[in-house]
């Protein structure tokens, strides 16, 4: 099961104001707090209108609006307090968290790690966060196709490796693929079946399988953690992290 990232982020800029950094209420030096939080850089964005934030570890780049109008904004220090950061800069004041829970784009519904909301200037700027690929990860046990169940017992695997390669037992089978995942869909290459023989059942189960998986399209997280993967004419196949 997808195991959900345990930090929320609270990150607040404001100008000329330093401090010392704090977990769980006690201070910490300035270089352990470097490491607080999701990794570097870091990018936020949403909608209606279009906006981005770029976090790196010594600036935040918030860019808004058709007309791309952009500020930088200096990051000075960092705090965590609870399961909250904060990072002081200066400049002008701009506010963001960052929740680590399911987040869909409000125009492709792609999903991403993180919940994202910006505040500057007294507007609200809502989006996600993080990138897509970080919920793929990893090795997936297939437990349903298209709404049918598996035969018990039997062996159906996805891995997802971040080298762009996708992989693992067809219920018989191995096979091996490749995958694209843009900013609206997920779908794989053709690729290559092993040619071993399995019980008639078994044989079927795979023929579905692939079927479906040569078609996929999109990709979506339930609230449940499990992994559906939809094809063009609306199969799917649901799957579980191993190891979660």
């Amino acid at each position: 099961m997808f195991k959900h990232l345990v930090i929320a982020a609270l990150i607040t800029f404001t100008s000329g104001l330093t401090g010392c950094n704090a977990i769980n209420g006690q201070p910490v030096d300035s270089a352990a707090s470097s490491n607080i939080g999701p990794s570097l850089p870091f990018t936020a964005q949403g909608n209606e209108p279009p906006w981005q934030l770029v976090i790196t570890a010594s600036h935040l780049k918030l860019t808004q609006g058709y007309q791309l109008k952009s500020q930088q904004f200096t990051m000075a220090d960092k705090h965590q307090v609870g399961k909250k950061i904060r990072i002081t800069g200066k400049n002008q004041a701009l506010i963001v968290s960052l929740t680590p829970d399911i987040c869909h784009d409000s125009m492709s519904a792609m999903p991403y790690p993180w919940q994202a909301k910006v505040t500057v200037a007294g507007k609200n700027l809502q989006g996600c966060a993080g990138e897509p690929l970080e919920l793929l990860l990893g090795e997936w046990q297939i437990e349903d196709i298209n709404g049918e169940g598996i035969l018990n017992n039997s062996h159906l695997t996805l891995t997802f490796d971040d080298k762009g390669r996708v992989y693992g037992s067809a219920s018989c089978n191995r096979y091996s693929s490749s995958y694209k995942l843009t900013g609206e869909n997920l779908t794989f290459k053709p690729g290559l079946v092993t040619k071993m023989a399995c019980p008639e059942a078994l044989m079927n189960q795979e023929k579905k399988f692939l079927a479906i998986f040569n078609e996929i399209n999109q990709f979506d997280i339930n609230k449940n953690g499990a992994l559906i993967l939809k094809s063009h004419n609306g199969k799917t196949l649901r799957g579980y992290l191993l190891g979660q």
